[in-house]
């Protein structure tokens, strides 16, 4: 660049607004934090974990601050809570694994005769009626799986090469457990000092945008925290009905099932995968009875009624509701971009952008573009 061209780009700059100037690094300041975060995620993953855990903690320790005690003091108490909590969880719930695990097995041959017992006179039957049709079908299932193998094989070879990766050394382990550890360790010592967190964080915006940039963070922070809040508060009572109700009725890891269907509540439709089709499935194969598997269903049932008609209104009332497409297309992007930390974004960013695309379509409703007006 000659000095004729310096000189000229110089005095644009003069000339341009300080404000405009301002906007400019701020945003690309956050987009370079951004994209390191994103490029760096797996050394940034525990840090990340423990700030989320921090954010979905800090009501409770502000309560503990507004009755007179101390944020280290609320800190301590919460985190005992929920220390005891997971360890009576795992004493509970791992030995009652491996205990139905193990009848789980012994039963499989019993499993296996019933089922041949039950689907092999209709299959005779069938190849005795259409056997054409089922010969074509046979092939267009093979002509798949031979299609697919392939596919398959790399997708394993993928995951097998990043186990391997992964484990494939006392290090690596090591990183891996330390990493986990952290999680705890960073999430304490952020909710004590969340309040500073938050002024820090605040003085990092230009002063002209602070009381913008204030407003539209407070409503996404109403937004995300009564969504993901609410959220995590419905999932756990829905794990608790499904998980009591399957033992109830008695059938093989209920507990488990129950925990996991309630937990993937959060994203839609997703508890009917991993929760009522094992649940049927393992009921059906202990005790072959169709009372037991419309009891299983009515369980699902319920809690999906409880959670429409008297959960959701009432916890998420007066929260920004995100629509059950928009958060399984959230998650999608965030998995497909970002892999996992996309996917723990996923919800959150979504809430948050659903705020500002509100706030655009108020300003573009205003606007004389779309009043006609002026032209």
């Amino acid at each position: 660049m000659s000095k004729a061209e310096e000189g000229k780009l110089t005095e644009r700059l003069k000339n341009t607004d300080p404000a405009l100037l301002r906007l400019v690094a701020f945003v690309g300041a956050l987009a370079m934090v951004l994209v390191i975060l994103i490029k760096f995620d797996q050394i940034f993953l525990p840090l990340l974990l423990g700030l989320t855990v921090s954010y979905l903690l800090d009501p409770a320790v502000s309560w503990f601050e507004r009755r007179g005690r101390s944020r280290v003091t609320g800190v301590i108490v919460i985190s005992a809570v929920l220390v005891l909590l997971v360890v009576g969880f795992f004493l509970y719930l791992v030995p009652t694994a491996i205990d139905q695990g193990q009848r789980l097995a012994k039963r499989l041959p019993q499993y296996e005769q019933r089922l041949e017992e039950q689907v092999g006179p209709l299959m005779t039957r069938l190849r005795a009626r259409y056997p054409e049709e089922l010969e074509a079908l046979n092939q267009k299932v093979r002509e798949a799986v031979t299609s697919n193998l392939d596919r398959v094989v790399d997708v394993a070879g993928f995951v097998g090469k990043r186990l391997r990766s992964m484990f494939g050394n006392l290090l690596q382990l090591f990183l891996f457990l330390l990493n986990l550890i952290f999680v705890p360790v960073f999430a304490f010592y952020m909710l004590v000092d969340w309040p500073k967190i938050k002024r820090g964080a605040l003085n990092l915006v230009p002063v002209p945008y602070r009381e913008t940039v204030l407003a539209r963070v407070g409503e996404v922070n109403g937004a995300v925290a009564g969504f993901v809040r609410g959220q995590l508060t419905i999932a756990m009572v829905l794990a608790a009905i499904n998980a009591i109700g399957l033992m109830i009725i008695g059938v093989p890891f209920g507990l488990m099932i129950g925990i996991i269907a309630g937990l993937a509540n959060m994203i839609p439709y997703m508890a009917l995968v991993v929760g009522l089709t094992p649940a049927m499935v393992l009921c059906w194969a202990e005790f072959q009875s169709w009372p037991r598997l419309i009891a299983v269903i009515a369980v699902f049932a319920g809690a999906q009624l409880l959670e429409g008609t008297v959960l959701s209104p009432r916890i998420l009332s007066g929260h920004v509701n995100l629509h059950p497409v928009w958060v399984l297309l959230s998650v999608i992007a965030g998995g497909s971009l970002f892999g996992f930390f996309g996917m723990l974004i996923a919800v959150p960013t979504a809430a948050a952008i659903q705020v500002f695309v509100r706030h655009w379509l108020e300003l573009y409703r205003s606007s004389r573009i779309y009043r006609a007006e002026g032209g």
